[in-house]
């Protein structure tokens, strides 16, 4: 069965989402948000579509502030029933906002999972080392999961110490780094994500959760395994990180 603990789905035209619920390979897609429109729109589709499931999240977009960050905590408590992961949320060096405030819009959603006892999801796009300076703090008290971790060898190694998992994405067809994730992160802790609509294995086409089967593959070649054997390491993982 095939797993994408990353996808934004609000993001799909709904002959897409149509098409994730009738897979039958396929077990969960964990629809992540980026903003509190976003977030109630994923709610919405998690309760139409039983293999989707909502993760609540604020991004470090341009507009964020505090405020925002505050309905954002009373949407998620009013609907904790439904979010089963805190998530994307992090820190980004190329994003507009201020620094400072990215962090501690970070640290204050971390704090929430931490009392939900629900998983993080993580971005850190140019800010590897910040983020994980950040969850070190963390350590043994969340699941965390870096999505897409672009970080050198060494802030890999970090992140393991910490005890994260890292969610290969589709791209991972073409990619050396995420290659060479697969064959040095200890097997685990990897987790399968598509980022759908982006980073996809087919270079002219949209991504979406089918083609997780394509990551399968690949690591499947890296491992020396069979498909069937990734896929219940992957299923196992998930199961550690996120309960069910």
């Amino acid at each position: 069965m095939l797993i994408d603990v990353h996808a934004h789905m609000d993001f799909l035209p709904e002959e897409k989402l149509i098409k994730t619920e009738k897979n039958k390979r396929i077990r969960l897609v964990l629809s992540n948000s980026v903003n509190l429109e976003s977030c109630k729109k994923n709610l919405e589709i998690s309760k139409k579509f039983s293999k989707i499931k909502l993760v609540a999240g604020l991004y470090p977009e341009d507009d964020l502030d505090l405020k925002k960050y505050e309905e954002f905590e009373e949407f998620v408590l009013k609907n904790k029933k439904n979010v089963i992961a805190i998530g994307e949320i992090g820190i980004d060096k190329t994003e507009k906002l201020e620094f400072e405030l990215q962090k501690k819009v970070f640290i204050k959603q971390l704090t929430l999972a931490k009392k939900l006892k629900i998983p993080v999801i993580i971005h850190s796009r140019k800010s590897e080392l910040e983020a994980l300076d950040i969850l070190e703090d963390y350590k043994n008290k969340l699941k965390i999961v870096l999505h897409c971790f672009s970080g050198n060898f060494s802030l890999i190694r970090k992140g393991i110490e910490i005890g994260c998992f890292f969610s290969i994405p589709t791209n991972v067809v073409r990619s050396e780094h995420f290659q060479k994730m697969v064959r040095e992160v200890p097997k685990e802790k990897i987790l399968t994500e598509t980022d759908s609509p982006h980073l996809s294995p087919f270079k002219e086409e949209e991504n979406e959760p089918s083609f997780i089967s394509e990551s399968i593959k690949k690591m499947a070649e890296i491992w020396s395994v069979s498909e069937d054997k990734v896929e219940k390491q992957i299923e196992k993982n998930f199961k550690e990180c996120f309960g069910f």
